[in-house]
């Protein structure tokens, strides 16, 4: 037969046990959030670095087929030069 003091005593250390738990638990969620709070900073902050650097990389593309399409111009004239220095050549 359990006395009714050593149920309280039992009661009250569980209660303690289970206070220190949720403290714990509350402790625990309010650190997850402030570091799910820097983290999702720091995605938005990613987010943005990725798209200056999609925007970045669209510009060098466009300067590289510039000076893709500039290097075949040139040669192309350099060629026909070429051929009519020949020409002169041969007519010499």
């Amino acid at each position: 037969m359990v006395r009714a003091g050593t149920w309280v005593t039992v009661s009250n250390k569980s209660l303690d046990q289970l206070e220190s738990r949720v403290t714990q638990v509350v402790q625990l969620v309010s650190s997850l959030q402030t570091e799910n709070k820097v983290l999702e900073e720091e995605v938005e902050k990613l987010r943005k670095n990725v798209e200056e650097v999609k925007k970045d990389n669209s510009t060098k593309n466009q300067l590289i087929q510039q000076f893709k399409n500039d290097r075949l111009r040139i040669r192309s004239r350099v060629e026909r030069i070429a051929a009519k220095v020949v020409a002169l050549e041969e007519f010499s």
